[in-house]
């Protein structure tokens, strides 16, 4: 009984000691280098890069905040007045027979 009780043990500090081993290796194990080939799409046509600045008015507008070319208030104003714009052209309705 006390010599199944030991080899029951040292299977569970076996067990610890591999899996901790394997959780660092994973954890250190270099990533492969990958070529840097163009990417492909499913017809093997070149997928198009990302374009490298803001694509959007707000993108445009958080981009001149950050790099300090307005202040926060301007950057308020202008989101506050987009946003009334864009309640102009869509605005938000909410469904009926809900209430």
């Amino acid at each position: 009984m006390v010599l199944s009780m030991e080899v029951a043990a040292v299977l569970i500090i076996l067990v610890i000691v591999v899996t901790v081993a394997l959780v660092l290796a994973s954890a250190f194990w270099p990533e492969p280098e990958q070529d840097q080939e163009p990417a492909k799409s499913e017809t093997g046509a070149a997928v198009p890069e990302p374009p490298a600045g803001p694509t959007t008015l707000e993108g445009a507008l958080v981009a001149q905040l950050i790099s300090g070319e307005i202040s926060a208030r301007q950057y308020r104003r202008a989101v506050a007045k987009l946003a009334a714009r864009d309640d102009q052209r869509q605005p938000v309705r909410p469904p009926t027979g809900l209430v």
